[in-house]
């Protein structure tokens, strides 16, 4: 009977072995990668301040009546207010019922306006360089252009996808209608996200990491292991002389 587990365990322990093994040795890279990788590189700032420039500003008279008027005349109530700064604009960033609009406070010329442009969307991000750099491409994404897999996936739309000539290969992506930075992506992150896929077993999103393939690997490798410990035990001499003694 002893002989029988002995041998049965064996050989489960060496197909499991062969089986998860080169899962294991993704998991063990992806580890690697992980632990060793500058995660300001990752995250793209290396290159520019993603950070929101904000502005001290005097809720008087003139902007009051503004927003009020905004707000009857159009019927959305206005949730919140933000002071930014946007290419050197020191803009009210007005978020309301359904929509987004800014009025621009520049030179006491309280001016309503709506999304940024392109050309602005551009500027924008060049003036967040850290260092100069030409623009290589610019793309206007909506959900059509936004698959599972691509690497803006999840994230607010539409956006415009500001590419750097730079040797990183970094994307930037402004969103128009909050005139945020909310992403950045580039030759490192991409390759930090293809090692996640690996490591958590999700080839979708890569976000769900209680998806069943890595719940089953886990106990399939927890198996593994177990079995290694066991015929471990059994096959031991100093472990066998141990249990001898014992028995005596």
């Amino acid at each position: 009977m002893k002989r029988r587990v002995h041998r049965f365990t064996r050989k489960t322990h060496r197909y499991l072995g062969l089986f998860i093994g080169i899962q294991f040795l993704f998991w063990t890279i992806g580890g690697l990668y992980f632990s060793w990788n500058d995660m300001d590189d990752v995250h793209g700032e290396t290159l520019l301040d993603k950070t929101e420039h904000t502005f001290s500003f005097s809720y008087n008279e003139p902007v009051r009546k503004l927003l009020q008027f905004l707000e009857d005349t159009e019927a959305k109530p206005i949730k919140n207010i933000e002071a930014i700064v946007v290419n050197k604009d020191s803009l009210l960033r007005v978020t309301r019922s359904n929509d987004i609009l800014f009025l621009n406070l520049n030179k006491n010329k309280y001016r309503v306006r709506k999304a940024l442009t392109k050309e602005e969307s551009i500027a924008f991000v060049k003036s967040r360089l850290y260092n100069a750099m030409p623009i290589k491409s610019t793309k206007f994404l909506t959900e059509k252009e936004i698959a599972n897999k691509h690497e803006y996936r999840g994230n607010p739309l539409p956006v415009f996808a500001i590419t750097l000539e730079h040797e990183t290969n970094t994307t930037v992506y402004v969103h128009p209608n909050t005139a945020k930075i909310t992403k950045v992506r580039n030759d490192n992150w991409r390759k930090f996200d293809f090692l996640w896929m690996l490591h958590v077993m999700d080839f979708e999103t890569r976000d769900h990491i209680t998806n069943w393939v890595l719940r089953v690997f886990s106990v399939l490798g927890l198996l593994t292991i177990l079995s290694g410990f066991y015929l471990f035990f059994i096959s031991s001499p100093t472990l066998r002389k141990w249990r001898e003694k014992l028995k005596s």
